[in-house]
Parts: structure tokens; sequence; C-alpha cells
């Protein structure tokens, strides 16, 4: 019996981790079925977990393909294929109000200007229908049979190896052209979806008049240059203290623009206690202890099992595991690391190694064989299985454990600094977190949006402190310091932005005030190619002043300024030639500009450019207003979010 176990071990591994992952995912997303509730209530319109759910397979089937999944990456899966519904619910609500449909017309031009499209769509079905006929037919014959029959019945501009477009359009006039199971779904999104946000769009952009007056000043902004001598200073060299702006200055700040800082959406600070979720030495002998159970397993010459099929079934590398274990990089070049590589070139060709422990887990490598260069250097080419020596279920557990007994200290009236402190953990704070985000210094915990914004339809209270939450790296409690409703004002949200801000205008005001100090100097300065006789040559600095030519428009790159600053058009505006101008505080420190001259733009380039931008401001600003439109819309929208009721986000 163990030498059967030790035989199939690569299949009872396979069935068992599939029967884990069918649980765990199970566990997740399959919804209370007491619950009646819909996943997403939109205009009053409800969409079930039936048609969420069946999105969500198609998606995971369609693009990642087999791919594991991680939690979060479910969750903004999840996150994303809500707004989805959120965004066609709100769509088709808008259609109908405002009639727009898709003609037959329409239609029929929208099927002959994407061939292409249309083709992949049918090849896709009839490789469907030609599987399936694999699958029914009782024998070789049969299946050769029903094939070419099969095929011999599709169009011409399907199976020709060159497109034709006129037997296309021909066909797509025929009634066989909608018996194809893709072409109804093709008809059903552009009469949907796709054409009536096309009309939708149009009716948005109707209101968008660029003129050629505006888009001459837009082109003559862009093409006109100017030659300049420019003198600047970094704020950064005019740093003042943090405590050159305290508490009451962002105050009066936040309380004299109060209007500017609401919260757009729910906030909450939390306070929390993490153990990090390391591997004991526990663990590390058990994983060792299983690596060299494959190890000998291997090493049996009565053994079937071979490294390769190993690899794909054991190894926790996935970028060598599918491959067999093969690495794509040769040992020997110092592209492993040194213990990886001392044992890898050890090993004759053929031959398979004790586990190596390296900082990244225990390695079974297998040599394919060496070669040596010109310059007598040795390398090797050689596969691998990984086993990372991660933290075991029973080492999580404790450590749960351990949080578990905060839950229990605060139900018995501690509180959760007390209830940390009997365990000498220290309790962090948060930044302001929102639905769906993390905090930063701990990455995705599952069941932390749900502790801090549970459902209105949930019966249990969820209490004051959250379910022990875990990840890869952490084990955490958390409980919420403070929260704020989407719309309510608070100056600790941007404390940190508005004294960052101010701190930055006391830095330009003193780099300002410093060039001013220095502006005699800046005048009487000249390019060491100046034919000004009368001025001496002077460096490109005058102590902690820049000063350089420079050739460009208002949107160009200005030392002091960066790229397409608006602050340079009103420097240059009332600016006259051969003058230095005043002063100006800018973002990065203080500017003083001296406009020597000005270049003319050519007339038919100037004209040419006019009649582009006006094309792509039609355009641009069209896609932006409806973009606008759209967005405005989605915020309007009233929205029922039951997610959590279905999965422990």
């Amino acid at each position: 019996m163990l030498t059967w176990i030790n035989e199939k071990a690569k299949w009872v591994i396979v069935i068992f981790a599939a029967g884990i992952v069918v649980g765990l995912l199970a566990m997740d997303r399959v919804p209370n079925t007491n619950q009646s509730y819909p996943v997403a209530i939109v205009n009053d319109h409800k969409v079930s977990y039936g048609e969420f759910d069946t999105r969500i397979k198609k998606i995971v089937q369609n693009q990642y393909q087999g791919q594991h999944l991680e939690d979060e990456q479910y969750a903004q899966l999840r996150s994303e294929v809500f707004r989805s519904f959120v965004r066609q619910v709100m769509m088709e609500g808008i259609y109908e109000d405002a009639e727009l449909k898709a003609s037959v017309a329409e239609l029929k031009s929208e099927f002959k200007r994407n061939p292409d499209v249309v083709r992949g769509r049918l090849v896709q079905e009839a490789q469907s229908r030609l599987y399936a006929i694999q699958q029914q037919a009782t024998s070789q014959e049969d299946l050769m049979q029903r094939s070419q029959a099969y095929i011999a019945s599709l169009p011409k501009f399907l199976v020709d190896t060159n497109f034709n477009k006129a037997e296309f359009d021909a066909w797509l006039e025929t009634p066989q052209a909608f018996q194809w199971g893709v072409m109804l779904q093709f008809e059903e999104d552009l009469k949907n979806a796709t054409i009536p946000s096309r009309q939708l769009q149009v009716l948005v952009g109707a209101s968008v008049h660029p003129t050629s007056l505006e888009s001459k000043w837009n082109v003559d902004r862009r093409m006109t240059d100017f030659d300049m001598d420019v003198a600047y200073v970094n704020s950064s060299d005019f740093a003042v203290e943090e405590a050159a702006v305290d508490s009451a200055m962002v105050k009066g700040y936040f309380n004299a623009h109060v209007d500017s800082f609401f919260v757009e959406k729910d906030e909450v600070l939390f306070d929390y206690v993490k153990l990090p979720v390391a591997a004991t030495d526990a663990d590390d002998e058990r994983i060792r202890e299983y690596a060299m159970t494959l190890y000998y397993q291997l090493s049996d010459t009565s053994s079937t099992a071979n490294f390769e099929d190993m690899a794909r079934i054991s190894s926790e590398d996935p970028g060598s595991a599918e491959n067999g274990g093969m690495l794509n990089q040769e040992a020997g070049h110092g592209m492993f690391v040194e213990e990886f590589e001392k044992a890898a070139l050890a090993l004759d060709s053929g031959a398979i190694s004790e586990p190596v422990k390296t900082r990244f887990g225990y390695h079974i490598i297998k040599s394919y064989g060496k070669s040596t260069d010109s310059t007598g250097a040795v390398s090797a080419k050689v596969g691998h299985i990984l086993l990372v020596v991660n933290a075991s279920s029973e080492t999580v557990d404790s450590l749960e454990n351990v949080l578990s007994g905060i839950k229990t200290d605060m139900a018995a009236g501690k509180s959760f600094e007390e209830a940390a402190q009997a365990r000498n953990l220290p309790v962090e704070r948060s930044e302001w977190v929102g639905p769906g985000d993390n905090i930063a210094a701990l990455g995705y915990l599952k069941g932390l949006t749900s502790f801090a914004w549970p459902n209105e339809n949930l019966s249990e209270d969820v209490g004051n402190v959250s379910p022990v939450l875990k990840n890869n790296q952490w084990v955490v409690v958390a409980t919420k310091a403070k929260e704020l409703k989407a719309g309510e004002r608070d100056v600790s949200v941007y404390y940190d932005t508005i004294k960052k801000n101010l701190l930055k205008k006391k830095n330009s005001a003193a780099a300002a005030a410093y060039l001013t100090s220095m502006a005699d100097k800046v005048k009487a300065w000249a390019p060491a190619d100046s034919a000004d006789s009368t001025a001496a040559a002077a460096p490109a600095e005058i102590e902690k002043v820049k000063v350089e030519s420079k050739s460009a428009s208002v949107e160009g790159f200005i030392p002091g300024f960066g790229y397409a600053n608006p602050n340079v058009a009103k420097v240059l505006r009332n600016q006259k030639e051969g003058e230095w101008g005043p002063v100006v505080e800018t973002d990065n420190g203080a500017v003083m500009i001296k406009v020597k001259s000005k270049k003319a733009v050519d007339q038919a380039a100037l004209e040419t450019a006019i009649k582009d931008d006006k094309d792509n401001a039609l355009r641009f600003t069209t896609a932006t207003a409806f973009s606008q439109y759209v967005s405005d819309i989605e915020k309007a929208t009233p929205v029922v979010n039951n997610l959590d009721l279905f999965y422990k986000d």
C-alpha cells in the first residue's frame, strides 16, 4: 500500500489540493441560501446573484484561463464586475428615457464595417461545434464524415485562405447569417449598448463648439518661442522647519477653505494590532522532511515518478513549474544565490541533488549537463523543485489565538489598548481608509471592509472589534478609531496635505525673498558669449541663483517653472523685451525672466496647425464631455451594494 502511495503520490496530491481549492472557493463564493437579497439594486433594478456569478465565471474562464487568483484579485474582480452592472443598468435607463434605438441600417453598417470581429466570433463558434462533433462521434470514420460535412456547410469566406469582402457582405443579407448564436449575441450588443452609446455621445457632444479663434490662441501659444534668460532658485535650498507650520495654521487654512475639504466616500481610521506570519523552526523542519520525501521518491529506481512531472505538481516556483522545473538561465553565471549555484555545479549530468536550502526555501536540483566556455568558466543547465517554507496552519492558529484573546478581553469590558498592552503588543493607527481600500502597511485583509461597513441587512451585530483578519504576511485585529460619512468635513483627513502645501508655500516665499535680494546681481549678469563688453561674463550660478539662456514657448519647459506651467503666460504677457521681469514664486521656488526676443510663427504652418487643433479639440472635448456626463450620472445613481452578504470581503 505504501509503495502504491509513493508511486501515485503526485495524483493523490493533485486530487487532495483540488478538493481544498474547491472547498475554499465554495466557502467564499457561495451565498447564504437563506438570503433572498439581490447582489445590487440600481435605480430599483435588481441584479441577481446568478447574473453576477455567471459574469464572474465567464471573465475568469476567458481572461485568466485556469490561473489561480488570490483573494485580493477576486475582490477586485468582483468590484469591477459590480460597477459594470451599475453602468449597464444606468445606461439602459438613459437609452430608454431618451428613446435611443439602433436602426436596421445602423446594424447592417456596423456588421459590414467590422468583418474581422464577425469572423473571429464565427470561428470560435465553429471550433466549439467541431469539438462537439468530436465528442459525439462513434468512430474515426463517423468523425471524418460529420466534420467534413459541417465544414462544407460553412460560409465560403470563412474557410477560404483569402477573405472575400463581397461574399461576406452578401452572406450578411441571408437568413443563414443569423442562425449563428454569436451573430445574435453581437446584434444584441450593438442594439443594447454600442449604437445607443454612440447616439448618446452625439447628443451630449452637440453642445461642444470649438472655434477657430480658440484654436488660433492655443496654437499661437504652442508655436511661439521666446528667447530668454532665466534666473531661478530652488525652494529645496530654502526649506523652512516643520515647526514653521503649526496645527493652528492648518486648522485656519481648513476653516477658510472648508468647502474644498469634504470626503467623497465613507472613511475610517483604524487602530490595529498585528502579528507577523513567520515560519517557525518546526515549519522549516516540516518542509525539509517533505523535501526529503520527494528526493527519496525521485532517487528510488523502482519508482515511476520522474523529476519533470513532480516539478509540475509540487514546485512552488510558478516561472519554472509549468516547464517541468527547467530554469531559463544557466547556473554558474551568478544569476542564482550562492548555495544554489554551488550545489548545481557539483552535480553530474542527470543527477538530482538532496534538498538545498536558500532564503527562498528548499530546492531539489537536477542537472541537464555542464559546459565550459573559452575562459574556462563552467555553467550548467538545471531545473529545480522549489518548496517554500511558509507558516503552517498550526503556527497561524497560535497567532490567531493570541489576537482572539484581545476580543475576549474587550467583551469583558477592557479597552482595545488595555487588551493589547496586556499582551505587550503595540497599537498602531492606519491612515484614512475607504470601502475597498487597504491599510497601506498591511495590504489586503479579507473581511476588513465588511467589518467597517456592515450591510444593514445583516442580522448579527459585528461588534466594535473586527474578527481576526489575515493574509500571507500578517494576522490582525482592528477597531474603528474614528469614522466619517461621505460629504462630511474633518481637518484630520486633510491635515498632512494642508501642512505640506503650507510648508511648500513658505519654502517658495523664502526662495522669492532671497532672489529679490539678489535681483541687482542678476540684472548685471551676462552670458559668457555676450557681445555686451560693459558686463563681465558671469558664471551660470550667482550665490545659489542659477542663470541660463533658454528658447521655449509658454507650453514648453522653462527652468524653475517646469513644463506648460500656466503662470508662464502671465509672466510673459506684459514682459518688455530686453528687461528683467519681477520675481515670481513657483511651486519649485522663485524665477526671474528677461525676454530677449520673440520668434515669429510661419503663417502656412500656423494655419495648418489651427485646422488640426480645431479637429482634435472637437474629438477630445466631445469624448471628455461624454465621459464627464456618464461619471456624473453614475455618482447620482442610487445603488444598494449587497456584495458583503455573499462574499467575505
